[in-house]
């Protein structure tokens, strides 16, 4: 089951989420996005520097993993984007800075409105993502 709001041309006809992965590091972002497929999503690295907004209008993900620390927009600037576009988008902050990082992330990202947000901190495992990528089945399936 698709978000309403994602157009026709953006449904996947094998009705996997997408996750889309911004990292400001390919390396890091390539690794993410094949630890998604092998749990049975579809994923799509972005790189840092393309405007958020862009990148949601483009892919029109189901959720997101966004590391905190990047140069042009930060994690943070994201959640609000993501809360604007639509608040039903899951997101994963992911940071090597600290859990104040993180739970100051996901305190923000609740209060901008998201539905599902959650924290890991770098370097992840496969098992962060596992139940991250859970959580967003379950909110799909609930929602």
């Amino acid at each position: 089951m698709q978000p309403p709001g994602k157009p026709a041309d953006q449904q996947d006809k094998t009705g996997k989420p997408l996750v889309l992965v911004i990292d400001d590091r390919k390396e890091v972002a390539t690794t993410i996005t094949a630890m998604c497929r092998a749990v049975g999503f579809r994923a799509e690295a972005a790189s840092d520097g393309e405007p958020i907004r862009v990148l949601l209008d483009r892919h029109h993900p189901d959720c997101l993993i966004v590391d905190i620390m990047m140069p042009d927009e930060d994690g943070y600037e994201v959640l609000k984007e993501v809360a604007a576009f639509d608040p039903r988008i899951a997101v994963l902050l992911v940071t090597g800075y600290g859990d104040t990082w993180l739970r100051m992330g996901v305190t923000l990202g609740r209060a901008q409105g998201l539905q599902l947000v959650q924290a890991a901190a770098k370097p992840m495992r496969a098992d962060d993502i596992r139940k991250f990528l859970a959580a967003v089945t379950a909110h799909r399936q609930a929602g």
